[in-house]
């Protein structure tokens, strides 16, 4: 005769599968985003996890991961405690050759091949956009060539795997020292000075900017992205080192799939030597062109 296993003693032995907490979701973060996060970096685990920690019942990090990772109850939780593992370091005009290169040969030879006064729409992905500072330095460098280009049109997709970070580049809101390395002439036309209430201290991107800029969740991990295949221009910055060699590669083909003939792929500094495609060229330092 079987006998009912009380539910207490099911949970005791899904939690006994998971001796190491701390690795397991070490595992779980690099399944689930691609980032490859070492032993060393246990400490920022923790630190990271302190304040979701601080408002549970949990003694410590490794019985707060342990439930998330055995109980389908705290999948909310889980995810949450993904997206605070994403580093989410940027800054405006962050590697500033990128947006020389955009604004003094890529909008130049694009403007040339249409011809005096055509009309042409050039369309830009970032596509690890964190709080959208790569996207709005884009949409600022591009607002200031329409002056030199009147037929050029333009339009800027961000994709970032945080909802958190996704949801405040919508907004589209800063505090005020976040825009130091913004021109100032460039602030005092496009960003607008808050005064009142949670606004002190604080700037907006003019609306006539945030229009065209678009901000969605994206997994670089996920096998097809939802990203039309006439893209100009694509920011895969500072992301790739984050990634195993084999998911760099993978990461790479999927992006530059979305890249039209001609079009051009930005790279961090540190990380041209990953870039290893038969259908890219390398133009400049971190930059490549799809032959």
């Amino acid at each position: 005769m079987n006998a009912i296993v009380p539910e207490m003693h099911v949970e005791e032995d899904m939690t006994a599968f998971i001796a190491d907490p701390m690795s397991a979701f070490r595992a779980h973060v690099q399944a689930v985003t691609g980032i490859s996060i070492g032993p060393a970096k246990e400490s920022m685990i923790r630190q990271r996890l302190g304040k979701p920690l601080s408002q549970t019942d949990f003694s410590t990090v490794e019985q707060y991961l342990r439930a998330m990772l055995t109980n389908p109850g705290l999948q909310r939780e889980l995810a949450a405690a993904v997206d605070l593992m994403t580093t989410n370091t940027t800054y405006f005009f962050r590697e500033q050759a990128h947006f020389d290169f955009l604004a003094g040969t890529i909008v130049p030879d694009i403007a040339e091949d249409h011809g005096p006064g055509r009309q042409f729409r050039l369309n830009v992905w970032s596509a690890a956009s964190s709080e959208g500072a790569e996207a709005y330095t884009t949409a600022m460098v591009l607002s200031e060539l329409q002056t030199l280009h009147t037929g050029m049109d333009y339009a800027i997709i961000g994709t970032d795997i945080s909802p958190r970070m996704v949801k405040l580049a919508r907004n589209g809101i800063y505090k005020v020292n976040q825009t130091d390395r913004i021109p100032g002439f460039l602030r005092r036309k496009y960003l607008m000075t808050g005064v009142h209430g949670d606004m002190r201290g604080k700037v907006r991107f003019c609306p006539e900017l945030r229009r065209r800029v678009k901000f969605a969740c994206m997994n670089l991990k996920q096998d097809r992205y939802p990203i039309s295949p006439n893209v100009d221009v694509a920011f895969l910055r500072n992301v790739l080192i984050y990634f195993e060699p084999d998911d760099q590669q993978l990461v790479i083909a999927r992006v530059v799939s979305r890249i039209r003939k001609g079009g051009h792929l930005f790279v961090g500094h540190s990380e041209s030597m990953i870039v290893d495609h038969p259908g890219m060229e390398q133009i400049a330092p971190s930059i490549f062109r799809k032959i």
